[in-house]
C-alpha cells in the first residue's frame, strides 16, 4: 500500500464505522482482523463490533474527527477526536445527556489496504468524567 492511500485509510475506516454505528468496514478489515484498545481483551472483528455498537448504543450521534495521521510503512498513528452526546445507557449508566469530547490515539496496521490489526488508547477517564460517572 503506498502512503498516498494508507494515510486516508483511518478516515475512511473511521467514517464507515460511524455510518454503520460501530459495526466495523468489512471491506476495509483483513480476514485476521485484531484490535486492541487498552483497558479490554483483545478482540477479533466480530468481538470489536460488538463492543463499537454498545459505545454507539450510549452515544448515537457519535463521531470520529481524525486530527492528525502519520505514516510508517504499513502503518498508520493517527490522533482523532470523538464527540457525541450521552443518550442512551452506557456500559450500564444512564443517559446523561452530555456531550463528550475524547481524545484518542489509534496504530493501525494494513496489508494490501485493508487493516489488519487496530492499536488504540483513548481517555476512557476524560469520557467518564464528561457523562457525570465520576467527580470533575
Amino acid at each position: 500500500m503506498d502512503e498516498a492511500n494508507i494515510v486516508e485509510l483511518p478516515r475512511q475506516f473511521f467514517a464507515r464505522q460511524d455510518q454503520l454505528k460501530g459495526r466495523l468496514p468489512a471491506e476495509l478489515c483483513a480476514a485476521d482482523y485484531t484490535a486492541e484498545i487498552a483497558g479490554f481483551p483483545r478482540m477479533d472483528m466480530k468481538a470489536h463490533g460488538e463492543f463499537g455498537t454498545a459505545f454507539y448504543a450510549g452515544f448515537p450521534d457519535l463521531f470520529h474527527t481524525v486530527d492528525e495521521t502519520l505514516v510508517d510503512g504499513n502503518r498508520v498513528a493517527t490522533r482523532f477526536t470523538l464527540r457525541g452526546t450521552h443518550t442512551g445507557s452506557f456500559m450500564g449508566i444512564p443517559a446523561s445527556g452530555k456531550r463528550i469530547e475524547v481524545q484518542a490515539f489509534v496504530w493501525l496496521a494494513a496489508q494490501q489496504g485493508k487493516v489488519t490489526r487496530l492499536q488504540a488508547l483513548f481517555d476512557q477517564l476524560g469520557l467518564l468524567r464528561q457523562i457525570g460517572a465520576l467527580p470533575a
